[in-house]
């Protein structure tokens, strides 16, 4: 069956200074959003949160590391449109393309304990917009039970000085979707180790990462630094940190400095 692409209801709450929010309807399986945006520049719209059941699943503090995020999956830069994805984009299966796609059936909870009640989506405008405005359309598929999803999370660290810069305190559970190291132009990276339970998962320079993916289906960008399992197009590598006692990042880099990451991860939503 195809998919549909369905106008959504208004924002609410669209001026400079504000939190834009759109209610999303239940029913369907959101796929992406079409979010159409004018008034204001994509550095302008300022976080961006998907809300469950009262619960943010995904949160990414700018809109237009949303748009690095999209171009290194391969779609083309925001403009005046910028989409977000439940789905995982550009792989090579349609079964591994919508395996996390946003179920939001209407069956009773006892048929689905995880369903989704309420959705919605929320974005900060900057004060300094002129007179923004968004808009937004949804490409849906049929309703589906919850499952596994997509969820993104923001976590900021400082490196105090160049080198060998060790990360050991993610949260272990769901299965590891991405891993996006931020500031790549202000703070340079050479290498990138991942270590599970004393093993070494992956170990590589930021060019021999960069080459991969570039011979896969991703799209570097001079901004990010990414772990991407799903770089050359299978839908089925992840890394898994279910039972795990021992998860490490290791980072080289050049200069002390912020080290922000932006975590997806895939697993059942915590509503």
């Amino acid at each position: 069956m195809p998919k549909t692409t369905r106008k959504m209801p208004s924002f609410e709450g669209v001026a400079a200074g504000q939190t834009a929010t759109l209610r999303l309807p239940i029913g369907r399986t959101y796929e992406q959003l079409l979010i159409t945006y004018g008034g204001a520049t994509l550095a302008q719209l300022n976080e961006i949160r998907i809300v469950a059941n009262g619960e943010v699943i995904h949160r990414i503090t700018e809109l237009t590391k949303l748009d690095s995020i999209n171009k290194f999956m391969g779609r083309a830069a925001a403009g005046g449109v910028i989409v977000f994805d439940f789905n995982r984009y550009k792989l090579l299966t349609r079964a591994g393309i919508e395996y996390t796609s946003l179920g939001t059936n209407t069956l009773p909870r006892s048929e689905d304990p995880t369903k989704i009640t309420t959705l919605s989506m929320e974005i900060d405008i900057d004060a300094a917009a002129t007179s923004p405005t968004l808009s937004c359309k949804a490409l849906q598929s049929p309703p589906k039970k919850v499952g596994q999803i997509l969820k993104t999370k923001q976590y900021t660290y400082t490196a105090g000085a160049a080198g060998e810069f060790e990360i050991a305190d993610l949260p272990k559970g769901d299965t590891i979707a991405a891993i996006f190291v931020g500031n790549h132009t202000a703070n340079v990276y050479t290498k990138m180790v991942i270590e599970r339970d004393n093993f070494i998962e992956f170990e590589r320079s930021v060019a021999e990462n960069e080459a991969i993916q570039t011979d896969g289906v991703r799209v570097p960008q001079t901004d990010y630094v990414v772990y991407d399992p799903t770089e050359l197009g299978n839908g089925a590598e992840s890394l898994e940190t279910e039972g795990v006692q021992d998860l490490r990042i290791r980072l080289t880099l050049t200069n002390a400095g912020q080290v922000p990451l932006t975590v997806m991860t895939i697993g059942t939503p915590e509503i």
